[in-house]
């Protein structure tokens, strides 16, 4: 069965922890997220994995090495409860890159 993995400030990660996933830290530095995403990545069910913006900056290399190597598990960045506002850009390219769809969402469609 697959699961899910979160890595993120403590407040999100306690948020993800309380609906049942878990598979959800807490990270506070660098060092902190890279032992827990080799962690994750080493776990043979988890197929996707949420971060938060803080932490997708901190392990951004690490990330897209992960992602050209192989397909799962998908990592998606996610805001925290006080992070910036989510950018719709980035969840369309992540779907045409992994469905081949290009999504138009609001304006854009209209067009």
């Amino acid at each position: 069965m697959a699961t899910m993995g979160v890595l993120a400030d403590r407040e999100t990660a306690t948020y993800f922890k309380i609906t049942g996933i878990r598979n959800s830290f807490t990270v506070n530095n660098r060092e902190e997220a890279e032992e827990r995403l080799t962690r994750l990545l080493q776990m043979q069910d988890i197929s996707l994995i949420f971060i938060t913006e803080e932490v997708n900056e901190w392990l951004r290399p690490i990330i897209s090495r992960v992602r050209r190597g192989r397909e799962y598990p998908l990592i998606v960045s996610i805001p925290a409860k006080r992070g910036k506002k989510p950018r719709t850009d980035q969840l369309a390219d992540l779907v045409k890159r992994t469905v081949g769809v290009e999504i138009k969402i609001g304006q854009e469609a209209a067009k």
